[in-house]
């Protein structure tokens, strides 16, 4: 099931810089990524907070629940995604994951940051946070 928000971006014309409206519809969960939805996925969104796990790993484990809180702490301001990187090894080289649990945070598909290990509900929400004023 999709939540609709309404997204602000700022856009050039002609030499000015004017905020215009885009609706996007947001996911109002934590979704499951693969090699098949990634890349449409961090293009989507302004701001997209993508979990690189494994199922072996139990930290990996511990940051589920901690995602899905932001999920509903963030509804229709950032979208989080998951990906395995067991079975999508090709993923995990090409952003070159050495550790996990890895989160990368993405603009519009492009990388802006990264942070590896386990990190508390606050910690990743400091990172939202400084992200998000940024856009203002």
């Amino acid at each position: 099931m999709l939540a609709l928000g309404i997204f602000k971006h700022k856009e050039k014309k002609q030499g000015s810089v004017q905020k215009n409206s885009s609706i996007i519809k947001w996911p109002d969960h934590v979704v499951n990524l693969d090699k098949k939805n990634f890349e449409e996925f961090i293009k989507k969104y302004p701001l997209s907070v993508i979990d690189f796990w494994a199922p072996w790993c139990g930290p990996c484990k511990a940051m589920l629940p901690r995602l899905r809180r932001l999920s509903v702490i963030y509804k229709s301001k950032v979208a989080f995604g998951r990906l395995n990187t067991q079975e999508n090894q090709d993923l995990a080289k090409k952003y070159k994951i050495a550790g996990i649990p890895h989160l990368e945070f993405f603009r519009y598909g492009k990388k802006i940051s990264s942070s590896v290990g386990l990190k508390s509900v606050g910690d990743i929400k400091k990172d939202i946070d400084g992200f998000l004023k940024k856009e203002d």
